[in-house]
């Protein structure tokens, strides 16, 4: 892993800034649609009356540590034949909503306006739009017309944490950068799809969107340090397969075993090379992308406090890039975090591939 210190003072870092960049806000939107997990095993039940086999794997809704989650649609959106064109029209329509709306509350909670912002990094994994979302929001939200949009595509869970590494970089003076995540994951959801994937998914993922203010200022906390690894070996572990019908899950069982093996060493490093221990660190936010993950996590990083980890994944489900920023506000808005606490945000997607960040929270 090549690690990025940002450093406000020069010296030996790979990445430096004039100031310190920090996250001033965060904010997340839910679409409307509550549907409870046994909602939702009820209607995979009926959908798939007679298979035997995914019959026999309906208990995954009671072990995917999920008891909620929303969606753009009602249930019964998601149980009719749609085309895939049918399908992405509503998921350009219903992004844009949504990602307006967490919008603009981060630059409401920042007291900033849409004219401050000198960057966008707009991240999603379960749509597509040629121009790109952001490209459509940026006009109905009146940003700049000089405002530069970063569109991230494919880097699936982990694009949360991409987006702050990104942001962070990009920061510098008095510039402003926002980030977006957006994910409908249920407009993924192939009634004809018949396999194991398919259910698995169903029982973790939902809809929703999440946003945040970073600027080199003075407000929240700062981001330390960022780093990525590409995992080699490691292709076939998560991403889509595209077929004329639309996105096909790819989800391996072997993703804990690539979290242990794989991930936690990737932080452990990350750590290191900062001169840090898991122990260290205060406020672990990490993507919550199942019950199994999350217990991958505890294995491996015995003592670590993973409460926040696992009440999000059971209030909103997996909601894939946009997950971990989920964490990261519940966090920031717990009134827990003191000057002098470092966090760590991190998350694995596609790839497959770690994202991580270093988070200070200073007294000024």
């Amino acid at each position: 892993m090549r690690l990025y210190v940002a450093s406000p003072k020069g010296g030996n870092a790979f990445a430096i800034m004039s100031l310190m960049a920090r996250i001033a806000s965060t904010a997340v939107a839910l679409p409307e649609h509550r549907i409870t997990q046994e909602e939702a095993r009820e209607a995979c039940r009926h959908l798939f009356r007679g298979n035997g086999r995914l019959e026999a794997l309906l208990d995954v809704f009671g072990h995917a540590g999920v008891e909620t989650r929303y969606f753009a649609f009602p249930l019964e959106y998601y149980l009719e034949e749609r085309s895939f064109a049918r399908r992405n029209r509503d998921y350009i329509e219903q992004a844009t909503r949504l990602g307006s709306r967490a919008i603009r509350q981060a630059l409401d909670r920042a007291d900033c306006r849409v004219q401050d912002i000198d960057q966008i990094y707009w991240v999603t994994t379960t749509g597509v739009s040629t121009p790109s979302v952001d490209a459509l929001v940026a006009v109905e939200l009146g940003f700049r017309p000089d405002c530069q949009r970063n569109p991230l595509f494919g880097i699936g869970c982990a694009g949360g944490a991409a987006a702050l590494s990104r942001a962070a970089q990009a920061v510098s003076g008095r510039q402003k950068a926002l980030i977006v995540s957006v994910e409908l994951c249920g407009q993924t959801f192939r009634i004809q799809d018949r396999t194991a994937t398919n259910l698995i998914g169903t029982a973790l993922f939902g809809d929703g969107a999440a946003a945040a203010v970073v600027e080199a200022g003075s407000r929240g906390p700062e981001i330390v340090a960022w780093g990525s690894e590409l995992f080699e070996g490691t292709r076939d572990v998560m991403g889509w397969d595209f077929l004329d019908g639309g996105f096909q899950l790819i989800l391996s069982p072997s993703v804990p075993l690539v979290i242990v093996e794989r991930a936690i060493p990737a932080i452990r490093r990350f750590l290191e090379r900062l001169g840090l221990a898991p122990s260290d660190i205060r406020h672990l936010v990490l993507h919550p992308g199942g019950a199994r993950v999350i217990e991958a996590y505890a294995s491996a990083l015995e003592g670590a406090d993973l409460h926040w980890i696992r009440d999000s994944l059971r209030r909103v489900g997996n909601v894939s890039s946009a997950a971990v920023l989920f964490v990261l506000h519940d966090v920031l808005e717990s009134g827990t975090t003191r000057p002098g606490d470092r966090g760590l945000v991190a998350a694995v997607g596609p790839g497959f591939a770690m994202e991580a960040v270093l988070l200070r929270w200073s007294s000024t």
